[in-house]
């Protein structure tokens, strides 16, 4: 029997007339054309649940939104966990979380607060600082104050669909259409990129949820500016993480169970038809460009404050 299918995400997981009347939505208007993603049909979930011969109940997802923040539109929140429900109730049989990026951007919910970000909670911004500060490095516990939240959310899903399969999908880098090479900034604001995905994975397994651990690929995608997938990122996405989802035991045999870092698979364990997304796939291979400082300070870094690109600038 057909599974229905529920999404906990970001902009990445939206598409206009797809997401609750009220929630914010990146694929619309001229960012359809801007993409190639006209369709809903070319969206990475829909390919996901296609492929798997289900059905969509719900997608939850709000653009710019953050896991940490408590208040709506928070993934850890009330309103949000109840936006995967079905329009009378219906549970899901099973919940794909991909939800993180924006944590990872902005370096958490005080500064995506205090930066006047456009998902900001109300009861955050209401004691925010009038003016807009430039956000910077964040605070050192950062990843542990996420993975709090991650649980949180977690915990929020299952008291509503305490018989769902919840799969947690690890952050995947991006890079922009057209470029050779790895662009990503494995550090933006001095907490590096693998202790957001270490603890998605953490807090994954202590509420007994999956993972589908889409970074194990090791693979870029692609998008407009790094983050937000054409068509192809999006069928690279989906790719990664029907993969990931497939093949979790293998991917917890070769890697381990405990915290990843930034391992990966070799490139040959790949099957030929997930690679077959990548024109080259060697050169879309991922990795980081440098350790030596957080990229908010480096020069090559594109718009690395409010206005963030998580792209480095290596040409």
């Amino acid at each position: 029997m057909a599974k229905a299918f529920s999404i906990l995400g970001d902009s990445i997981s939206t598409f206009d007339g797809w997401n609750p009347p009220d929630f914010d939505v990146f694929y619309s208007d001229e960012r359809l054309a801007k993409t190639g993603v006209t369709r809903v049909e070319q969206t990475w979930w829909q390919l996901l649940v296609e492929h798997f011969g289900d059905t969509l109940l719900k997608n939850g997802s709000f653009s710019g939104s953050l896991v940490e923040g408590g208040f709506f539109p928070a993934g850890d929140s009330e309103t949000r966990a109840n936006a995967i429900l079905g329009d009378s109730g219906e549970t899901p049989d099973v919940i794909i979380c991909f939800i993180g990026i924006n944590d990872y951007g902005w370096g958490g919910a005080k500064m995506n607060a205090d930066g006047h970000g456009s998902a900001t909670p109300a009861e955050l911004a209401a004691v925010a600082p009038t003016e807009k500060v430039i956000a910077e490095l964040a605070q050192p516990d950062q990843a542990q104050r996420f993975e709090q939240s991650y649980a949180s959310m977690l915990a929020r899903l299952r008291a509503r669909c305490p018989k769902a399969e919840i799969w947690c999908v690890t952050l995947v880098p991006g890079r922009i259409a057209g470029n050779a090479k790895p662009q990503f900034a494995y550090d933006f604001r001095g907490i590096p990129f693998a202790a957001f995905n270490d603890a998605i994975r953490r807090a994954a397994r202590r509420a007994g949820a999956h993972v589908a651990d889409a970074f194990a690929c090791g693979m870029d995608y692609e998008a407009i500016e790094g983050t937000h997938p054409t068509a192809r990122g999006m069928r690279q996405l989906a790719g990664m993480f029907v993969w990931a989802m497939e093949h979790e035991a293998e991917i917890d045999a070769a890697l381990g169970t405990g915290d990843r870092g930034l391992s990966t698979v070799p490139q040959s364990a790949l099957p030929a038809e997930l690679l077959a997304e990548w024109d080259n796939p060697a050169i879309w291979r991922s990795e980081p460009l440098c350790a030596d400082k957080p990229c908010t300070f480096c020069k090559r870094a594109m718009a690395p404050n409010n206005a963030w690109l998580l792209m480095c600038d290596n040409q």
